[in-house]
């Protein structure tokens, strides 16, 4: 009887190993299934965030997320959304999302950067777009965009270093020479503003062009 009991109590342990990795099996298949129609609705989105279709680029993005509430790549699309639609609290809830899950994610830094410049919060976007500089030292719009970070904090020397980096990355960059133009000419450097606001309107800057008008600078 012993033996017998040994024996069915192997197969009772035997049976229960084999659902339960049946089981793992299935839960196995089921998130995969989701991570790909996740996938599906993230595509979708871009889809139509590229026809300028917001509000259905923001709908896919939340099907996305709802099947796969770890989708990085979404918190950070539909925060763009959100941002391009005016809602900018919506966004950077998004943008803190995706930066939890992914603190290395520069996009998400230089995103979340970009509406503390637009809120006047310039120490904070100088701290974020100084991350995603730290992440991909290779994007010149970060550079770029903490650039203007540092003129609104009136740190101007700071400003035409970015901008200079920036040049260097893309010497064709007008926005670049137009904001470091317009750093020079806040440090009183005249001379070195007409060379970089002139430079900005040759290559197609508006707010160059008006800068030199509005500064009398001889062409």
């Amino acid at each position: 009887m012993k033996g017998l009991s040994r024996a069915v109590l192997s197969m009772v342990l035997l049976l229960t190993a084999v659902s339960a990795g049946l089981a793992e099996q299935g839960k196995t298949a089921v998130d995969r299934a989701a991570l790909s129609r996740s996938r599906e609705w993230f595509d979708k989105g871009s889809h139509y965030a590229g026809q300028q279709q917001s509000e259905s680029a923001i709908e896919a993005y939340t099907k996305a997320l709802e099947l796969n509430p770890a989708f990085v790549e979404a918190f950070n699309a539909r925060g763009t959304m959100y941002v391009r639609t005016g809602r900018s609290e919506r966004a950077l809830e998004d943008f803190n999302k995706a930066i939890a899950l992914d603190p290395k994610n520069d996009g998400a830094y230089n995103n979340r950067g970009m509406i503390f410049i637009r809120r006047g919060n310039y120490r904070s976007a100088v701290e974020d777009l100084s991350k995603a500089i730290s992440v991909n030292p290779g994007r010149a719009t970060y550079y770029s965009n903490r650039a203007a970070a540092y003129a609104g904090q009136k740190q101007f020397e700071k400003s035409i270093a970015d901008y200079t980096i920036v040049i260097g990355m893309d010497p064709s960059n007008a926005d670049a020479y137009a904001g470091r133009g317009s750093a020079a000419y806040a440090l009183g450097r005249t001379d070195q503003a007409a060379v970089d606001l002139k430079k900005a309107c040759s290559l197609g800057s508006d707010s160059g062009c008006k800068s030199v008008k509005a500064l009398a600078i001889n062409k």
